[in-house]
């Protein structure tokens, strides 16, 4: 039998550099006011994990990250690290992986449904165990952004993140 939408227990987790840069990469940004209200109104969510990197010094992130509390997004931030190139460059990276996946195992008894906002094809792997432990997944990301094992592992249950465009797009006030 299957259950009402209502009755579905769901729980989010939000890959945020994946869905930041993906967008960003298809010339749009995600209002992360409107992707909370889909969440809840279109899945119902209990809980909706945003993971993402910090700079303690950076006031714009700081503000960016408040409103997000208030929104009501559950934060797991990690420092941003700096790694130097060999050309001189560098990269900015918060490796949050282990932090969606260490959540997503920790609360996969409370869940009978988890959204996955990421395309990285890591977490094929807990979403394999996932699946294979009774829950339902689903994966929302940018489709070129999204790795192959990872669309293999969900199949049908993959949304493309511009498909929802017009409803999740920022709109400067």
């Amino acid at each position: 039998m299957k259950r009402s939408k209502k009755t579905v227990k769901t729980y989010a987790f939000v890959d945020a550099s994946n869905i930041i840069y993906g967008t960003r990469d298809d010339g749009w940004k995600v209002d992360f006011k409107k992707l909370f209200k889909y969440l809840k109104e279109r899945y119902n969510c209990k809980a909706i994990y945003y993971f993402g990197g910090v700079e303690k010094n950076n006031e714009k992130q700081q503000s960016f990250y408040r409103k997000l509390r208030f929104f009501g997004y559950e934060l797991v931030l990690k420092p941003v690290k700096i790694y130097r190139q060999p050309d001189g460059g560098s990269v900015r990276k918060a490796n949050c992986d282990v932090d969606l996946t260490f959540y997503a195992m920790r609360d996969k008894d409370k869940f009978d449904r988890g959204i996955f906002m990421t395309g990285d094809g890591d977490f094929a792997i807990l979403l394999e165990y996932l699946i294979k432990s009774g829950k339902q997944v689903q994966v929302i990301a940018s489709g070129k952004r999204t790795a192959r094992e990872l669309r293999r592992v969900v199949r049908e249950y993959f949304t493309e993140i511009g498909s929802l465009r017009q409803l999740l797009k920022y709109k400067k006030r």
